[in-house]
């Protein structure tokens, strides 16, 4: 079947627009040119593509089979044509992402800072929510990638390494594991714990290592960043689980205690759908993430 793009293109707009006449007013091109050319078209593919009514014309399965294609067609030639005009003008153009605290806080701002002194045309949109929003944000595209710790592999995404961070558990400096050098989960859910919200990867591995040891999490008081829980804990509300990039050198009042667990070690992946179909900005960016 031989098809060209102008064809096509009002054999789209035949169908958006449910009559011949109302498609040549939309494409601009005599009505008798649109009815000629979808002839051409139902020649070639050997099967009528319209059904025809009162009102005007439907597609038939082979019509909508068509069209769907057609769309793609079009959308990637736009795509192309959004790309190639980046590069040609200095890669310009708007990044989304969604981000997890850890890396807010920790890992990107020196980062961001060196891209965008690089490349001031970029916008980025960054949104901090947890691991598990973000793999849903980039799995609906809402966002065009995201940075977090996987507490699961994801069904219907990409990822590549970013970082990885060890865990350990904060305690007040006269607490019984203060002395401790290394801790088992296992021994600690006697104690109350000060958590992060629902959704962070630290809150469901915590959770999930309680249930693995037929236990509950004594989950006291829930907060939403590292500071919080390292308040929390100092005035003895209970005991945390922090990754060490969240832990300072100087901690008046507390002690860090490793936890001996082989999920001690979080990994951070860069998540995302389809590496090709990403703006030329958003790849540009990651090729920058994950670089030495």
């Amino acid at each position: 079947m031989r098809f060209d793009l102008e064809s096509l293109r009002v054999f789209a707009a035949v169908v958006e627009q449910g009559s011949i006449a109302a498609a040549a007013q939309a494409t601009h091109i005599v009505a008798s040119a649109v009815s000629r050319r979808v002839s051409e078209l139902e020649s070639d593919a050997g099967t009528p593509l319209f059904e025809r009514h009162s009102r005007g014309v439907r597609p038939t399965p082979a019509g909508q089979t068509l069209y769907r294609h057609a769309r793609r067609i079009f959308e990637q030639f736009q795509q192309a044509e959004g790309e190639l005009d980046e590069y040609t003008k200095g890669v310009r153009g708007h990044v989304r992402m969604s981000v997890n605290f850890t890396a807010m806080v920790h890992y990107l701002p020196q980062a961001l800072h060196r891209f965008l002194s690089a490349n001031g045309a970029i916008k980025i949109d960054l949104i901090e929510k947890t691991s598990d929003v973000i793999v849903r944000m980039v799995e609906s595209g809402t966002v065009d990638f995201g940075i977090c710790a996987l507490t699961a592999p994801p069904e219907r995404l990409s990822t590549l390494p970013y970082r990885v961070d060890r865990l350990f558990f904060i305690v007040p400096e006269h607490h019984r594991y203060a002395g401790r050098a290394s801790l088992r989960f296992e021994e600690a859910l006697d104690e109350d714990f000060v958590g992060m919200q629902d959704g962070a990867s630290i809150y469901t591995l915590c959770q999930r290592a309680a249930a693995a040891s037929g236990r509950r999490l004594k989950l006291r008081i829930q907060v939403t960043n590292f500071e919080a829980v390292r308040n929390m804990v100092a005035v003895g509300l209970g005991i945390g689980l922090l990754p060490e990039v969240g832990i300072p050198e100087r901690m008046p009042g507390l002690v860090k205690v490793a936890l001996d667990e082989p999920w001690a070690e979080r990994e951070l992946k860069i998540v995302f759908r389809d590496i090709d179909d990403l703006p030329a900005a958003a790849r540009l960016l990651i090729e920058q993430l994950t670089s030495p």
